[in-house]
């Protein structure tokens, strides 16, 4: 069993309205405010430009969960799509790789 374990003891009725009260706030702060700007940006764009619909506020908090879901997927390590790029050989390197050509080459004759 591990020793550092910490358990969480809530008493009471000002306990429990202060558990209430902190998961309203990280839900408020994580997931309403940021669909809420979300919404109002897409409804600016919609308006500006007349190129699709104008959402609420339900479709504000699909379009934060996509939006995080797709940061989510994509800043990971492993990449599905990666480029890499090799970096070019010093000098030293150059010459190893020709004289390990060279004497294959003088093998094979």
């Amino acid at each position: 069993m591990k020793k550092n374990v910490r358990v969480i003891q809530i008493n009471g009725f000002r306990g429990l309205f202060l558990t209430v009260f902190i998961i309203s706030c990280l839900i408020a702060g994580f997931v309403a405010f940021p669909a809420l700007l979300t919404m109002h940006g897409w409804n600016y764009l919609a308006l500006k430009t007349s190129s699709f619909p104008m959402i609420n506020f339900g479709e504000g908090i699909l379009l934060w969960a996509i939006i995080m879901f797709s940061a989510y997927l994509f800043n990971k390590r492993k990449f599905l799509v990666a480029f890499n790029s090799q970096q070019e050989l010093t000098d030293d390197e150059v010459r190893d790789v020709l004289s390990r050509i060279k004497r294959v080459e003088e093998e094979k004759k």
